[in-house]
């Protein structure tokens, strides 16, 4: 683990947050720069990362700590949500996510480990977290417009829309999209 010490302004911090993102673009991105401001505000960051599409700790300040987690993801999972399941299962079976936090709560000489912020679709690690009595904030890196069909999942639960009956047709497809223009703005 690449280590250095110190929040924004050169003091010791008093506290570390780890951060674990899904090993993708737009999923490392908006974590690293929550990174960012939380090391702005004094706090020592430990980034958990996989080995697949690793951030180059080189780009980033004294304060970030890097720690690669092997993934032992199978290479043949298709991309996707099968993709990410494949993670998640070859993460809860290998123990690696676990070690890795066990190891950053058990470090001495640093700060203590305040909470762990895993993006919205690492289960197994939230569960290994969990495990450890580790608290956990969750990141949802999605867009807005994503958000916002999160947001509609509900109302369209209770309408019977979901989940989805047999196949979908052009008529379908319009009702959703109305609905979902008519939904309250979030």
């Amino acid at each position: 683990m690449a280590v250095a010490g110190g929040g924004a302004d050169g003091r010791r911090a008093a506290a570390r947050v780890a951060l674990f993102p899904l090993p993708f673009q737009g999923n490392i991105s908006p974590m690293l720069q929550l990174a960012g401001a939380l090391h702005a505000r004094g706090l020592d960051v430990a980034v958990l990362h996989t080995v697949f599409s690793a951030p180059n700790p080189a780009r980033h300040p004294p304060g970030f700590a890097f720690d690669a987690v092997p993934d032992a993801a199978p290479e043949a999972a298709a991309g996707g949500i099968a993709k990410i399941l494949a993670l998640n299962a070859a993460m809860e079976a290998s123990g690696h996510v676990c070690d890795a936090l066990a190891s950053l709560l058990a470090a001495e000489g640093e700060p203590r480990l305040a909470c762990l912020v895993i993006d919205s679709t690492l289960t197994a690690t939230q569960q290994a977290a969990a495990g450890l009595g580790l608290p956990t904030l969750v990141l949802r890196t999605g867009s807005a417009a994503c958000f916002r069909l999160f947001k509609s999942y509900d109302m369209l639960y209770h309408k019977g829309y979901l989940p989805a009956q047999g196949s979908y047709n052009s008529a379908f497809v319009y009702l959703i999209e109305h609905e979902l223009r008519t939904t309250h703005s979030i």
